[in-house]
């Protein structure tokens, strides 16, 4: 019987560290946006809705999730100078037109693209009764590489820096155990 609570347990306590994963959404036909670009094509929407918010939804049913985290990565082309996000961000973001935004640098497009993936995101999560979900919208620019670690990119086009991450978070301290296989 000891073994048998043993193994409960510790079946339980893994089950409650387990990970949810990382959607990445590479840069491929389904998933560009323009060079130096911000705005999310039609065929970027359709797929995103197709692909992603199924597998969004999933993992927050199976693992808790109350926040989720989106993170834009860029490769190493350099900018174009002039950029005024600190100026603009706060109006286009409230007048929901984020048309005359420039973004000045990697770490400025890196994070308006996450930008606007998180408002599709949300808004398509609304419409399907999600609501109680927090977000982080961050830019890695062209810091990291595709294995996760600090590696500036060179001053050219690499499309497999290119990427929105979708990562996942539950900061609520309530225990609860993932309700998937």
């Amino acid at each position: 019987m000891i073994t048998f609570l043993f193994i409960a347990v510790s079946t339980i306590l893994r089950a409650m560290n387990a990970k949810p994963p990382i959607i990445s959404l590479e840069d491929t036909e389904d998933y560009r946006f323009r060079t130096g670009s911000f705005i999310l094509s039609q065929n970027f929407e359709d797929t995103l809705k197709a692909k992603a918010i199924p597998n969004i939804e999933s993992t927050i049913k199976c693992y808790g999730i109350d926040t989720i985290e989106i993170v834009g990565h860029t490769d190493g082309r350099p900018s174009t100078p002039g950029g005024n996000i600190d100026m603009a961000l706060v109006k286009g973001f409230e007048a929901k037109d984020m048309s005359k935004v420039i973004p000045g640098s990697n770490i400025d497009l890196g994070f308006l693209r996450a930008m606007a993936v998180q408002d599709k995101i949300s808004n398509i999560l609304t419409k399907r009764g999600v609501n109680n979900i927090g977000f982080r919208v961050l830019s890695a620019g062209s810091t990291i590489n595709i294995d996760g670690r600090f590696s500036p990119a060179k001053n050219k086009d690499d499309k497999a820096r290119r990427r929105i991450e979708i990562r996942f978070l539950r900061r609520s301290k309530t225990p609860f155990i993932p309700k998937c296989s």
